[in-house]
C-alpha cells in the first residue's frame, strides 16, 4: 500500500465555493434546476435538456422513450469496448445488447463491420449505392458509398466518444437512414468538446452526459439529456416526471460524497481511499439495478459557475494532452501505440500497448510512485459474465477483446503538476523503450 502523494487517474475538482453554492441551490429549490436547465439549453443550442442523477438514468430513460415510439423494436447496438454503464442501462431498460467490434486503431465502430451489421435484417436487405459526402472522419476498411436498411430489431445505435475521443457520429447515420432507428450520442466523457465546430452530444438524434465523480464536469453525480427531437421529448418529460426525487437521506449522502471528493480527490490524500478495499476505487462494475432519480437543486447548485470550471478544466487537459503527444512521437515512442494525435481536451489519455510485459511494467511502476496510470475496462463487454445469453448477433468481438487487455490510460486532470508530468514522462518511456 503507497502512502503519500498519489494521483487519481481521473478528477474534476469541487471547490468549497461550489458546495456553498449547492447548499444555497437547496434553499432556491426548483428555480436553480430550471436555471441550470436554461443555460444547457442555450449553451448547447438545443429544444430540449433533462437534468437526472446520472449518466445511467440519462441513457436508460432515452431507450425507454424510444421502445415507447417503436415498440418492436428491442435491440441496441453499441461498441464491444466501451463502458458497463452502457449495457447495464440497456438491460435496466428491458432491452437487448447488440454489439460491433471496434476499428484496430480506434476507439470508434469498425466501421465495415457496422455496414454488415446494418445489412442483416430479418428479412432480406436492400443495399443500395450512391455519392455521399465526406465523412468527418476517415475510417479504412468502409466503403464510402454504402447504404444498408438496418436490422428491423435494432432500436438504436450508440457512437461513443470514448474518453473524449470523437466517434464518427455522422458516419453511422447514414449506415442507418431510417428513422426508426435512433442515433444515440453517448457524450458521457466528453462534455464541451467539438466536432466541425458542432458540440458533441448534440450530433445525433439525442445525446447524453454523464456529470459523475471524474468527468468533464462533476456534480457529484447526475447526467444530462439533451435532444432536438419534439416526439422523443414529450416522453422523455413523462418519464422524468415519474421519477423519484432525493430524499433526505440521499440528499445528505451526496452532500458528504461532494465534501470527501473537495478533500480526498487531492493528490496529498487520495492515497487513504485508494487503500481502503471496501470502496472499490478503480474496479469496473457491471450493475443494472442502479438508483434512477432527478436531479437536486443541489446538485444544480454546484453547476452555479459550471462554464467557466468546465473551460478551466478543458485547458488544464488540454496541455496534459499535448504533453503526452509530443512525449509518444519522438524517436523512443513505441510502435505498438495508439494514440490520439489531435490536443483534445481527453478525460484520459488512452494507449494501447501490446507488449503485455510492458503493460504490466508500466502499471506496476505507476502504483508504486503513485503517478495515476491505469487499466481502462477490464474485459470486452461480451465477457461480461452477467450478460451471457443475452447479447444478440454476433458473439465473438477480438479486437475489443484484445483492446480491453492492451489499454492503459495517463491522468489529464488539473492536479498534475510540472513533477509529475516529468516523472510520467520519464517512466513511461523507460518501461516502452
Amino acid at each position: 500500500m503507497r502512502i503519500g502523494r498519489t494521483l487519481p487517474p481521473a478528477a474534476a475538482p469541487i471547490r468549497f465555493r461550489d458546495i456553498v453554492s449547492g447548499l444555497l441551490g437547496l434553499v432556491a429549490g426548483q428555480r436553480e434546476l430550471d436555471r441550470f436547465e436554461r443555460q444547457i439549453k442555450a449553451h448547447f443550442g438545443v429544444r430540449h435538456c433533462f437534468l437526472l442523477s446520472s449518466g445511467k438514468t440519462g441513457l436508460t430513460l432515452t431507450l425507454e422513450a424510444l421502445r415507447e415510439l417503436h415498440p418492436d423494436r428491442d435491440e441496441v447496438l453499441i461498441p464491444a469496448f466501451t463502458c458497463y454503464s452502457v449495457p447495464s442501462s440497456i438491460v435496466r431498460a428491458g432491452l437487448k445488447v447488440r454489439m460491433c467490434d471496434i476499428h484496430p486503431d480506434y476507439f470508434d465502430f469498425d466501421f465495415a463491420k457496422l455496414a454488415a451489421e446494418a445489412s442483416i435484417a430479418d428479412a432480406p436487405s436492400t443495399i443500395t449505392r450512391e455519392p455521399t459526402p465526406a465523412r468527418s472522419i476517415a475510417h479504412p476498411g468502409m466503403d464510402d458509398d454504402l447504404h444498408a436498411q438496418p436490422s428491423n430489431r435494432i432500436l438504436a445505435v450508440v457512437p461513443t466518444h470514448l474518453f473524449g475521443v470523437p466517434a464518427d457520429v455522422a458516419a453511422v447515420r447514414k449506415l442507418f437512414p431510417d428513422p426508426r432507428v435512433s442515433i444515440v450520442e453517448d457524450a458521457a466523457q466528453a462534455m464541451g468538446e467539438t466536432q466541425d465546430g458542432v458540440q458533441m452530444g448534440t450530433l445525433g438524434d439525442v445525446g447524453f452526459f454523464s456529470l459523475g465523480r471524474g468527468k468533464a464536469l462533476s456534480l457529484v453525480e447526475g447526467g444530462l439529456i439533451l435532444t432536438n427531437r419534439d416526439d422523443l421529448a414529450d416522453r422523455l418529460a413523462a418519464l422524468q416526471a415519474g421519477l423519484p426525487r432525493y430524499e433526505a437521506t440521499g440528499l445528505l449522502q451526496i452532500i458528504t460524497k461532494a465534501l470527501v471528493l473537495t478533500i480526498f480527490a487531492h493528490p496529498r490524500l487520495f492515497w487513504i481511499p485508494k487503500s481502503l478495499p471496501f470502496l472499490r476505487l478503480g474496479e469496473t462494475l457491471f450493475e443494472p439495478d442502479f438508483p434512477m432519480r432527478r436531479m437536486s437543486p443541489f446538485q444544480a447548485g454546484l453547476s452555479r459557475h459550471w462554464q467557466d470550471t468546465l473551460n478551466s478544466l478543458r485547458t488544464g487537459r488540454r496541455k496534459a494532452v499535448v504533453q503526452w503527444i509530443t512525449m509518444l512521437s519522438g524517436p523512443k515512442r513505441d510502435g505498438s501505440i495508439r494514440c490520439p494525435d489531435k490536443p483534445l481536451a481527453l478525460l484520459r489519455f488512452p494507449l494501447r500497448i501490446r507488449d503485455s510485459a510492458k503493460r504490466q511494467a508500466l502499471l506496476h511502476e505507476s502504483s508504486l510512485h503513485g503517478l495515476g496510470i491505469a487499466p481502462a475496462y477490464p474485459a470486452s463487454v461480451d465477457a461480461i459474465p452477467e450478460l451471457k445469453g443475452k447479447i444478440s448477433g454476433t458473439k465473438t468481438f477480438p479486437v475489443a477483446g484484445a483492446c480491453a487487455q492492451e489499454t492503459v490510460t495517463l491522468p489529464t486532470h488539473r492536479y498534475l503538476s510540472e513533477l509529475d508530468l516529468l516523472r510520467l514522462n520519464k517512466i513511461v518511456l523507460a518501461v516502452l523503450r
